[in-house]
């Protein structure tokens, strides 16, 4: 069970990042990227001959970056509160200097590479687009015998049958890693990053192998995902190579979730891993690969904590049906596929 207490660093980190802002994909095919991420549920904003720009419906001028070339994962861009703290890490070893950003929205980046080799962009004074409508989901009904628990009064709910789904943010990506505390502690060191679960085999103690961490941004007292990054091992997931586990958009409601399913599904896409809901971070997900096979997922209805939350220690084993154990279980939906998940085929 979680106890709020302040939370003790061991080193105060360079900046705290305030958000994920894109994933910046390569592939050797623009023309399948686009349909494949229009089924998705992006929007272009810009092409030219050797990158894309996509983006979802909700303010960001695009939430989605591919370039031109053989498929691997370039980088993940995560939002400064300043053009000061971009001038900080490019004061440090492993970041270069500050460049001005010929992308949509304009602003400014950093860019550097983590222990990994993986790229990480700090960008910031990226403008936001003009809307052409809110994004406020249809509210659910949960019902109940007093008035007050209807929020949907005199109100029907109408979905257009075959619609895409909306997407309304970048909310986090995860990484197959050949030192995941040590990727920590570099995203802590440069970015605030700090633990939220830490995945272990019995007895879940000190001795214990990490076999995954769920990361989020430290942003003080306002609320933050439950984690913006997810490193699992590489040694167990693509054979020791490290690169992209998944990417992973929020949709505007869960019926966008169900809605994805069905046209990611009708398209002849492969299905990765859902409709389930998870147990770390809580999330409704639904996993798909791309026609490069780089998984993206769906997911909405996540757990947020501030920076008063402690990790916790979880024992990988407890989760689920003890009458039925699984692998990875998912609070209710399909089993995980470990052979599949996160391999080699997806780097």
């Amino acid at each position: 069970m979680f106890w709020k207490r302040k939370r003790a660093d061991k080193m105060n980190p360079i900046i705290k990042a305030d958000n994920v802002a894109y994933p910046t994909l390569q592939v050797p095919d623009l023309d399948l990227q686009e349909k494949f991420l229009i089924h998705f549920g992006m929007h272009r904003v810009e092409r030219t001959e050797d990158t894309l720009y996509m983006r979802g419906d909700g303010p960001q001028p695009f939430i989605h970056k591919t370039v031109l070339g053989e498929q691997k994962f370039v980088a993940s861009a995560f939002s400064a509160l300043s053009i000061d703290d971009l001038k900080k890490l490019s004061k440090t070893e492993s970041f270069g200097d500050v460049e001005e950003l010929t992308s949509p929205g304009g602003g400014y980046r950093v860019f550097g590479l983590d222990p990994d080799g993986i790229g990480v962009e700090v960008v910031h004074g990226i403008q936001d687009r003009a809307m052409d409508g809110d994004l406020d989901p249809v509210e659910v009904n949960i019902g109940g015998v007093r008035d007050e628990t209807f929020r949907r009064f005199n109100q029907i709910k109408r979905f257009q049958k075959g619609a895409y789904p909306r997407i309304k943010r970048y909310g986090h990506y995860g990484l197959n890693s050949n030192d995941i505390p040590g990727a920590l502690e570099w995203y802590h060191a440069h970015l605030g990053i700090i633990a939220s679960d830490i995945l272990k085999p019995p007895p879940a103690d000190e001795t214990a192998p990490i076999m995954g961490i769920f990361a989020r941004l430290d942003r003080g007292e306002k609320p933050a995902d439950h984690h913006c990054i997810f490193w699992l091992p590489a040694g167990m997931q693509s054979g020791g190579k490290t690169g992209l586990n998944h990417v992973s958009y929020e949709m505007v409601n869960l019926d966008d979730v169900f809605m994805g399913h069905e046209i990611l599904e009708k398209k002849g896409y492969e299905l990765e891993w859902g409709v389930g809901r998870h147990y770390q971070g809580s999330q409704i997900f639904d996993y798909w690969r791309s026609p490069f096979m780089q998984t993206h997922e769906h997911q909405i209805d996540g757990d947020v904590f501030d920076n008063t939350v402690p990790p916790q220690i979880v024992n990988v084993t407890e989760d689920g049906n003890p009458e039925d154990p699984e692998a990875g279980p998912s609070q209710w939906g399909p089993p995980i596929n470990f052979q599949t998940f996160g391999d080699e085929r997806g780097l």
